[in-house]
């Protein structure tokens, strides 16, 4: 059958899917029909490699006396068929006239064929989209759920942006366009998100999963609009993010003559405010890489001045880092509602572990530091 086998290279064309996939599919589809039609048993298909020509059977054993005709063969009849070496106890393939089946066997068929097409078709876009983790996708907003959560059309799938994956002061309308980070992929969006998740039911699985709020999107932001960062030779080490607010990026250079603060900034801030303006004015800072961390953190307090830093482990041997500024730069140093002290710890719990930061008035380090000093005398 010529037409099957343009059928099968069609659908491979069209939907992204293997042939084998295709061909195990119409397998399916022509077995449903052969039950549709009144055959029982093991039934098989075999199909030929280019889908031009195939057969279906039932799976017998040559027996002496037929006692189940959809399962067993008389010994005469199968010699008849397969010749005078078969004997009693052997499976053999009787064909089944494909013209037999009728007209409901084959819309059966095409029914179970399309189902299986369209399972198969969204595998494949599933793993598409897992492949594609990790990168910035755009799309048009479809839909606002009722709780907040935004469905995008991406093309071939819809992305969801959960309501906690999106910038805080952002609002969108129907049309809008959206950018956004590959979080996850999944085919039951009420699994994954089980607090108030959205019905998402009348759009077909697979959903990727998108976020405003990821670090990991500034990052790849910067990877894809600074010419240094794309061709390795400015590396991002850290990234700290209060979305929408303000963020740390901690970069490094591999040759000596690049500055890395520099290169991502751009003259008058040209590299990095369209990068801002694409997170909603989000405030991003570019800091020097250190591996001392107390060094990193010092330079991620920044605007403050640091007189002092220095790592240490506490009590329990976790790793801390005791900063000291001028009594005058400790509520910069904290910043507004905290922010500044929490991106400069996020930064370091990524270079070391850190579990926390100490930020010390510098009156009263050298209050202690005249303590400890009589107590030595003392000794």
């Amino acid at each position: 059958m010529e037409s099957l086998g343009k059928t099968i290279e069609l659908l491979c064309r069209e939907k992204g899917i293997s042939k084998e996939d295709v061909i195990e599919a119409v397998k399916v589809g022509i077995i449903n029909a052969a039950k549709k039609a009144g055959y029982r048993g093991n039934l098989v298909v075999k199909i030929d490699e280019d889908g031009k020509d195939f057969g279906i059977f039932q799976e017998k054993t040559v027996v002496e006396e037929v006692k189940d005709p959809d399962t067993e063969i008389s010994i005469e009849e199968a010699r008849e068929l397969f010749g005078q070496d078969v004997k009693p106890g052997d499976k053999v393939l009787v064909e089944i006239k494909t013209e037999e089946l009728g007209r409901i066997a084959a819309k059966a068929a095409a029914q179970v064929i399309h189902e299986k097409i369209t399972e198969a078709e969204r595998k494949a876009l599933y793993d598409y989209f897992k492949e594609k983790i990790g990168d910035v996708i755009s799309g048009t907003v479809k839909e606002i759920k009722r709780n907040g959560d935004i469905v995008v059309d991406l093309g071939r799938v819809v992305g969801i942006l959960p309501k906690e994956e999106q910038i805080p002061k952002e609002k969108y309308k129907i049309g809008d366009r959206v950018r956004a980070y590959i979080y996850d992929v999944v085919f039951d969006y009420r699994r994954y998100n089980r607090k108030k998740p959205s019905r998402v039911d009348d759009y077909p699985p697979p959903y990727v999963i998108l976020s405003r709020t990821h670090p990991k999107l500034l990052k790849r932001l910067m990877e894809i609009e600074i010419p240094e960062v794309a061709e390795g030779l400015v590396e991002i080490k850290a990234v700290a993010r209060e979305p929408g607010v303000r963020a740390k990026v901690a970069v490094d250079a591999k040759e000596d003559y690049i500055d890395p603060v520099g290169a991502c900034i751009g003259v008058k801030g040209s590299r990095i405010l369209p990068i801002s303006k694409e997170l909603s004015g989000e405030k991003i800072e570019i800091i020097r890489w250190h591996d001392d961390v107390a060094k990193l953190v010092a330079e991620a307090l920044s605007p403050a001045k640091v007189v002092h830093a220095e790592s240490y482990e506490d009590e329990n041997g976790d790793l801390r880092v005791e900063v000291v500024v001028p009594d005058d730069q400790l509520s910069l140093a904290i910043g507004k509602r905290g922010v500044n002290a929490r991106l400069a710890s996020k930064l370091a719990a990524q270079a070391g572990q850190v579990v926390g930061i100490d930020i010390i008035k510098e009156s009263d380090y050298r209050k202690l530091e005249e303590l400890e000093e009589g107590f030595e005398d003392e000794e």
